[in-house]
């Protein structure tokens, strides 16, 4: 498809070319722009089709090279769609200057999904080994855990309210026992009972 559309687009030089007896070279010079906000198309390739010459627009898109009566122009450049001109014949000048208008163009690939396995082992491997990291709600459960709140009870200090909370405590059962001995437990009943069901049990044995 790319080789009829080259020929048919060469055709009209070569009929062109085999008109002008003596054809003239010309300063060819111009602006490639873009149709809807002429704005300059950088660095646009123009091609002599009936000839294979090359040139390059500047960043600005304007451009300028010798070029012959007839010649075939094909401006080409990536997001544009391709345009042709064709330089008049019979001019009465060695200068000539266009501004070609060029349209832009989407260019859709087809997706392709990259995967990191290998194979169809890799993956089953991968997903066994896969772990997931927990939500919002596990989380929230694994910190309520009993053995969680115990063991950061004993690591953490106590706050100013439970600090002061023991600080009255304390004061208040040195005010109860102000000027006077406080009670020993060996005295209590309650102490003497929890030594003998200790002592039964076998809880001061070396072991």
């Amino acid at each position: 498809m790319k080789k009829l559309l080259f020929l048919f687009l060469l055709l009209p030089a070569v009929f062109l070319s085999a008109q002008v007896k003596n054809p003239k070279v010309i300063q060819f010079s111009g602006y490639a722009l873009t149709a809807d906000s002429l704005m300059g198309v950088p660095f646009a390739h123009i091609t002599i089709l009936n000839r294979g010459r090359v040139a390059t627009a500047g960043p600005d898109g304007f451009f300028s090279f010798a070029a012959v009566e007839g010649d075939t122009l094909y401006f080409t450049s990536i997001g544009f769609r391709p345009s042709v001109y064709v330089i008049p014949t019979g001019l009465t000048t060695d200068k000539y200057s266009v501004i070609q208008l060029m349209t832009k163009t989407d260019i859709y690939l087809r997706e392709t999904i990259i995967y990191p396995w290998g194979d169809r082992e890799g993956f089953r491997q991968a997903f066994l080994d896969l772990h997931l990291p927990d939500d919002d709600l596990e989380r929230a459960k694994h910190n309520m855990e009993r053995e969680r709140l115990a063991e950061l009870g004993e690591k953490l200090e106590p706050d100013g309210k439970e600090a002061g909370q023991n600080y009255m405590r304390n004061n208040s059962a040195n005010t109860y026992y102000y000027k006077q001995a406080p009670s020993q437990n060996i005295f209590n009943p309650l102490a003497w009972a929890e030594f003998i069901r200790a002592w039964k049990n076998g809880d001061f044995k070396k072991k």
